[in-house]
């Protein structure tokens, strides 16, 4: 996520000579009641009608300058730290809206068992669903009816996240369990391009804010950067941090290619022909523009990580602590959205000793590890996962 300012409106409002304590606000009243020639004989501290007054006073002015006007008003006057309804009133008057959560669509491979066969029907309504990762198991349904043609291997199968979310765009082979089996076919699992349509969480308050700072932009006579991002970011699962261009004419003069990143998975063929199409054929481009959008190239690295786990631990923990830390690399490689690693990302050192310190942090059980290759250094591409090896050694 770009940087978004956190500005101290208390310290702000302090070096404008604005008090915000109780005491300093009683030293107000009294030079404020001095000027005015208003003068209180009893001003003893134990004088109860000089109390009442200070307290009637101060309390409120406190009230509202630090409650009201520090802490509530002047954050949600700015853009970079404005939530809830007065964000949303600000992106209205920007013409745009808070983006909801959204369910993954997509296509996922049924395997017949055998090399030949009759037809046979994956019915509607079919789960498929991943391990466990993190404590949490996804599923996906299949949509409509799909027939495995006679003596065909393969078919692709129209399917749906259970919920809406992100966390539903998982990495190629995540689903490949059939909680019922099917007769006749012996696997299901999804590829690395499945997701016809991404599904997102609802758009966070800094999603929103980065959207609506690109609106101001967008409005300027010429299609520049912020223009198209602002269109493309209007569809769910594309965040303003994951669209990246390509200047410099690459296929010619008035040419620029904007590349498309997903926090998880990988924007299949069919999402990126939707936003071509947007684009490119529905009046949507500057004139003489020639924007092309693809898919962010991807780079495969073979990651081997040797793992030292505590001598205390059991042999089921330890198969426990294999399996966790593989999902936790995979999150990394923008695989799966349980962990919160260092992710991947273009134009970017990407640092396996920081993500062996975040390993440490988050599984005790690991006494040390080990990653056999170099940090990623890439240029606009985004490192994958080619093979993954997670070895668990004995002391």
């Amino acid at each position: 996520m770009a940087e978004i300012p956190k500005p101290d409106y208390a310290q702000i409002v302090k070096d404008a000579g604005v008090p915000l304590d109780k005491d300093s606000w009683k030293q107000v009243l009294k030079a404020e009641m001095a000027a005015e020639e208003a003068i209180i004989n009893n001003d003893s501290p134990f004088s109860p009608f000089w109390r009442l007054i200070e307290n009637a006073v101060t309390s409120c002015t406190v009230w509202l300058v630090d409650r009201l006007m520090v802490k509530h008003v002047l954050p949600n006057v700015f853009l970079a730290t404005a939530t809830g309804e007065w964000l949303d009133q600000q992106a209205w008057a920007c013409q745009t809206e808070r983006k909801g959560a959204s369910k993954a669509t997509g296509h996922v491979a049924f395997q017949r068992a055998a090399a030949q066969g009759p037809a046979l029907m994956i019915a509607a309504g079919t789960w498929i669903q991943t391990d466990v990762i993190n404590g949490h198991i996804y599923r996906v349904r299949v949509t409509e009816d799909t027939e495995l043609p006679e003596n065909q291997t393969l078919v692709l199968a129209p399917v749906e996240a259970e919920l809406p979310g992100a966390a539903y765009n998982l990495g190629e082979g995540y689903y490949h369990i059939l909680p019922t089996a099917i007769p006749g076919i012996a696997a299901a699992t999804n590829a690395a391009d499945w997701l016809d349509s991404a599904g997102a969480d609802e758009e966070s308050h800094d999603e929103l804010r980065l959207r609506v700072r690109d609106q101001w932009s967008a409005i300027a006579k010429w299609h520049i950067d912020a223009a198209y991002r602002a269109l493309l970011t209007k569809r769910a699962g594309i965040q303003d941090d994951n669209v990246y261009f390509e200047h410099n004419a690459p296929r010619g003069p008035g040419t620029a290619n904007a590349y498309i990143l997903l926090d998880t998975g990988e924007p299949s063929a069919a999402m990126i022909a939707d936003m071509n199409q947007h684009i490119r054929d529905n009046g949507q481009h500057g004139h003489g523009d020639d924007l092309l959008v693809m898919a962010m190239p991807g780079v495969e690295t073979n990651i081997q990580v040797s793992v030292w786990p505590v001598v205390s631990m059991t042999l089921e923990a330890r198969d426990d602590l294999k399996a966790q830390i593989e999902h936790f690399i995979r999150a990394a490689f923008r695989e799966n959205t349980d962990y919160q690693p260092t992710r991947t990302n273009p134009v970017k050192r990407f640092s396996f000793s920081k993500l062996g310190q975040e390993l440490h942090a988050q599984f005790p059980g690991v006494e040390s590890l080990e990653f056999a290759q170099a940090d990623i250094l890439n240029n606009l591409t985004i490192p994958r996962i080619g093979t993954l090896e997670v070895t668990l050694e004995n002391a």
